[in-house]
Formats: structure tokens, sequence, C-alpha cells
């Protein structure tokens, strides 16, 4: 009897170990994959800067706008696909409502998809639309590649105002809630 359980013990630690080395191998190859990855993303686009254009108010698009404000700051202006200069990406939807928000967050996501696999390194965002739909963008867009934000002047242009990070949304968003709060 206690060679039974004697060999069933033995069995019991090889197949124990067999198990171990092929999930240690599974990892060290998913980890070396990742790293490719990465590292083949990094390259592509390295010096990637794109210019972010969103237009959501209907019958209205600002690539135009962008444009000459960037030709006139003497950022220099590239085709899609070339690894140095400023690509100009657009995301031009006609009207925001209740019922299209879903389908707007996902186009946010599948162009920051599309940005990832290009290899952006920044994004300069010049948005046009509803503050409502602009933290929907600001939530897809956070914590990822610096993304520098702009404001258009009717009478001066565009100026940048800083980079959109957590903090910066984070006290966007206590603004609001003491604006709402305060009138209640």
């Amino acid at each position: 009897m206690w060679e039974t359980i004697a060999r069933t013990s033995d069995i019991a630690g090889i197949i124990t170990f067999i198990v171990f080395v092929s999930t240690v191998l599974i990892v060290l190859s998913r980890a070396l994959r990742y790293k490719r990855r990465i590292k083949k993303s990094l390259e592509r686009g390295k010096g990637l800067r794109v210019a972010l254009a969103v237009s959501l108010k209907h019958s209205e698009n600002i690539r135009g706008h962008v444009e000459t404000y960037l030709k006139e700051k003497g950022m220099e202006l590239v085709p899609a696909g070339f690894k140095q200069g400023m690509e100009i990406s657009e995301i031009d939807v006609d009207g925001v409502s209740l019922h299209t928000i879903d389908k707007l967050r996902k186009t946010f996501l599948a162009k920051k998809r599309e940005l990832t696999e290009k290899g952006v390194r920044e994004v300069h965002l010049f948005y046009e639309g509803p503050v409502a739909s602009a933290f929907f963008l600001a939530d897809v867009l956070n914590n990822w590649v610096p993304v520098y934000i702009y404001h258009f002047h009717r009478d001066g242009g565009y100026e940048c105002w800083g980079l959109l990070t957590e903090s910066l949304e984070r006290m966007a968003t206590e603004e609001l809630i003491r604006e709402v709060t305060k009138d209640a």
C-alpha cells in the first residue's frame, strides 16, 4: 500500500513539475512577444506627432483652422505614414446627441487605437464641440501619450493651454461639480 502511495506521489510531483515548466515557458514567450511588439511600435513611430482635429458641431470642420495655425507656428505638416513632422488626424462627426454618445465614445477609442498602432508619441488636440462630450474624449486620452490641449479664440486663433493630465481633468471635474451644486 505504501508503494502505491509513493508512486502516486511521484507521479503527481512529475505532473506538477511539467505544468510548472510549461507555464513558465508560456509566460516567458508572451513577455518576449510583448517586448518585441513594443519595440516595433516605438521604432515605427519614432518622432511621430499628431494634430488631432475633433469637430463635433453640425456641418462645421476645423481642419482648415488647424492647418493654418500649425503652418503659422512653423510646424512641418506631413502626409500619413511619415515618421517626422506632424500629421493631421481627424474625428469629424455631424452633431452629437444623447442617442449618439455611445457611438461617439467608440469613435474616440477607435481613433486612439489607430494612433497607438502608428506609434504616436504626442498628440496636439484641437476640439470643437459640446463640453460634455469633451469629458468623454478626455477620459479616452488620459494616461496615454502627452496630449496638448489647444483653445480657440475667435480674435486670435488657437493657443496651447497645456497638457491633459489626471490632475487637470480632476480639477475641471471638481470645478464643474462646484458650479452645479452652487445653484442647487
